[in-house]
C-alpha cells in the first residue's frame, strides 16, 4: 500500500524549512493535497503510486516557488492595515513638533521650546543616547514585515513594543498630573509637559504591537496532522 501519510509528512517538511508559509497556511494546502491525493489513489492502483502522487501535488499545490509569490501578492491579512496605520503615525511623529519636553512660563505662554520627532532623534544619535534610541532600533526591526514578509518575526518583538508604548503612556499621563520642572539658563524655571510627536510616537508603538501579535497567532504552533489510518 502506498504510504500516502509518510509521503504528505516528507512534503509539508520540505516546505517547513523554508518557512515561506504558516502553520495555517501548510494545513490549508495539506487539506487540498489529502483530498486530491485520497481520490486518486480510490480509483485504484497505479504503475506507478510515488508518481501519481507526484502528479497530484502538481495539479494540486503547484510549484512552491510560484506558490510563495502568489500568496505574497494576494495576502491581505487583518492585521496588515494595522502595521500600516502604525508606521504611518511614527513617521508622523517624526514632523510634528514637541515630542521632548515642551516648556513653557505660565506668565508668558508663547515663550517655550518644542522640537520634532527627528530632531530629538537627531540629537539622540548625535550624542549617543541609549534610552532614546533602543526604542527606535526595536520599531525598525519590524521593517521586513512591511515588506510583506513571508517568514516569522520573532515573538519577542511585540511584548517589547508594547512595553514601550505602555511606559511611554504612563510616563506621559505622569507629566500631565505633575509637570516636570525644566531649568533655562541655568536658574529660570518653568513647567514641562510632553507635546503632540511624542504622543502620536507612543502610540504608534501600540499599534505595531498589536499588528504584530495578530500575526504571530497564524504562526502559532500547528494542529496535530490527520492520518487516513
Amino acid at each position: 500500500m502506498f504510504p500516502l501519510d509518510d509521503e504528505i509528512r516528507r512534503w509539508r517538511a520540505d516546505l517547513e524549512v523554508k518557512r515561506w508559509f504558516s502553520p495555517l497556511e501548510l494545513d490549508e494546502l495539506e487539506d487540498h493535497l489529502r483530498s486530491h491525493a485520497s481520490d486518486e489513489l480510490e480509483l485504484g492502483p497505479s504503475p506507478d503510486d510515488a508518481v501519481a502522487f507526484e502528479a497530484a501535488v502538481r495539479e494540486e499545490i503547484g510549484e512552491p516557488t510560484a506558490l510563495f509569490r502568489e500568496f505574497a501578492k494576494s495576502e491581505t491579512p487583518a492585521w496588515r492595515p494595522l502595521l500600516l496605520a502604525g508606521w504611518g503615525l511614527y513617521a508622523l511623529s517624526c514632523l510634528l513638533p514637541g515630542f521632548g519636553i515642551v516648556a513653557f512660563d505660565p506668565s508668558r505662554p508663547d515663550f517655550g521650546m518644542s522640537a520634532s520627532g527627528w530632531e530629538f532623534l537627531r540629537l539622540a544619535l548625535t550624542n549617543g543616547w541609549i534610552l532614546g534610541l533602543l526604542p527606535n532600533l526595536v520599531m525598525v526591526t519590524t521593517l521586513p514585515a512591511l515588506g510583506r514578509v513571508r517568514r516569522r518575526i520573532e515573538d519577542w518583538l511585540w511584548p517589547v513594543l508594547g512595553a514601550v508604548s505602555v511606559s511611554a503612556l504612563g510616563f506621559g499621563a505622569l507629566l500631565l498630573l505633575r509637570p516636570l520642572p525644566v531649568t533655562v539658563d541655568g536658574d529660570f524655571f518653568m513647567y514641562g509637559h510632553l507635546g503632540p510627536a511624542y504622543w502620536v510616537w507612543s502610540a504608534s508603538f501600540a499599534l505595531v504591537a498589536t499588528a504584530l501579535w495578530s500575526r504571530g497567532r497564524e504562526w502559532a504552533p500547528d494542529r496535530p496532522k490527520k492520518s487516513l489510518a
